[in-house]
């Protein structure tokens, strides 16, 4: 992985990236095998070895939170979108919670942005968080986003109906998704250890919405897993996490007709 780039260098990357991300729709629907990857925060050891898999011939899905908290969060994030660049259609990108400016301020990434470049550099960032997609459909069937099921979310079309554009996002639906977590302890919503407006859901949620839509099945990140996967509720439910700071086997998955495979990215 190459160390940072200039700014001229970034700025470049930036725009032509924001051009790419405007040009895909909020859901991206996928077919053949993929490889999906979780949580990466910085770690740009995951980064290289995900990266590696795109030379095969299938698609590779990230579910966002590429910045804040780990050391390597430019060196992560630049190598991603030059990789993007090269690679728009077998590349995906999907936006995280920590792809937004309140979550940069609070968690470092903003910081660490400003003590190399300018605050316009960052503000290019932040336009391309924002244009990211939140959601990718594989063979119709495994729906692919970074939180979970939204409390009055019924269709995978009101998905594809959200805004892009904002800084943080203020759709309820659009939030929830990027933080919503799965609970077996909850049988419909409750509320989330994470603050106002986030909700917890039970596997009753996840079957409802994954039969209206005609799915099998729910892979999202989010939330630190010890051996990087956790399967819920019945294994329709994955969740994946991919950075090896918080003691963790990072995984992420390999999806092919009806099989699962967990990869080992440490």
């Amino acid at each position: 992985m190459d160390g940072p780039l200039d700014e001229g260098e970034l700025i470049k990357l930036l725009t032509k990236s924001s051009e790419i991300f405007e040009s895909e729709p909020q859901v991206l629907d996928v077919e053949g095998e993929c490889v999906v990857v979780g949580d990466i925060h910085g770690d740009k050891e995951s980064v290289v070895k995900a990266l590696d898999l795109l030379e095969q011939n299938r698609v590779l899905i990230f579910l966002g939170d590429y910045v804040d908290r780990g050391p390597y969060q430019l060196e992560s994030i630049s190598a991603l979108l030059k990789a993007k660049i090269e690679n728009p259609s077998k590349l995906i990108l999907l936006r995280g919670n920590h792809e937004s400016r309140s979550m940069n301020l609070y968690y470092g990434f903003y910081d660490v942005v400003l003590s190399r470049y300018s605050q316009a550099l960052y503000e290019l960032f932040v336009d391309v968080f924002s244009k990211m997609p939140v959601c990718a459909v594989l063979d119709g069937k495994i729906i692919c986003l970074h939180g979970g099921i939204a409390e009055g979310l019924e269709s995978i079309e009101q998905l594809r109906k959200l805004p892009k554009g904002d800084d943080d996002p203020v759709d309820p639906i659009y939030v929830q998704v990027l933080w919503n977590d799965p609970d077996e302890s909850v049988a419909s919503f409750a509320p989330s250890y994470r603050g106002p407006g986030i909700r917890l859901f039970g596997a009753s949620v996840l079957e409802n919405f994954l039969k209206k839509n005609g799915l099998k099945m729910l892979v999202r990140a989010h939330e630190p897993q010890p051996e990087g996967f956790r399967f819920m509720f019945g294994n329709r439910l994955l969740s994946l996490f991919s950075c090896r700071y918080y003691g963790i086997k990072p995984a992420a998955a390999l999806l092919r007709e009806n099989e699962i495979k967990i990869l080992d990215l440490g």
